[in-house]
């Protein structure tokens, strides 16, 4: 049976502690030593895009700027997740990242003054999806729009199911970076 989004079912588990197998597949993606070779370490990049679950059932995408020290969310509905929600949601994602940059970024024997989580921030002008399902295919198209240089307000929400089908022919070729 699916969950209502909203439901106290959904929203019953806010708590974002990363189990130790977890941290320690993230270490690959800090470390730029992801198996599929797709990584490059964080200390040679200025920003990181990648997707996140709110709550186990609505995705959003991330960008760490590791310049600002920001972590900017762009949410495709926001009437889902209050913006005042998203500061709590996110701190302990942003500690976790922000612990595990510094702790690359010492062992390469870099200077980084202290140890500080990522100030959470939210865009507000982004398309919003006009369903319940759309989030996760929104998230792929911000992520591969900001990327790319290009402004989130180019993704259409009309062409949500061009999107998905373009998607899947491209995993199914093996050129989607999955």
């Amino acid at each position: 049976m699916a969950r209502k989004r909203g439901s106290k079912k959904a929203s019953g588990s806010n708590s974002v502690d990363l189990p130790a197998s977890k941290v320690k597949n993230l270490h690959h993606f800090v470390r730029g030593t992801w198996q599929h070779g797709y990584a490059q370490a964080w200390t040679k990049v200025q920003k990181v895009y990648f997707p996140y679950n709110l709550k186990g059932s609505h995705w959003v995408a991330i960008e760490l700027d590791f310049v600002r020290h920001t972590a900017t969310v762009y949410d495709s509905y926001i009437d889902y997740t209050k913006r005042s929600k998203l500061v709590t949601l996110l701190h302990r994602i942003s500690d976790t990242l922000a612990r595990e940059l510094f702790e690359e970024v010492k062992q390469k024997g870099l200077t980084m003054s202290m140890y500080t989580p990522f100030s959470v921030c939210s865009i507000a002008a982004v398309p919003q999806q006009r369903d319940g399902t759309s989030c996760g295919i929104l998230t792929v198209k911000f992520i591969e729009h900001l990327s790319a240089g290009m402004s989130v307000d180019k993704v259409d929400t009309l062409k949500i199911k061009y999107y998905r089908l373009k998607l899947a022919i491209e995993g199914l070729r093996g050129e989607a970076y999955l």
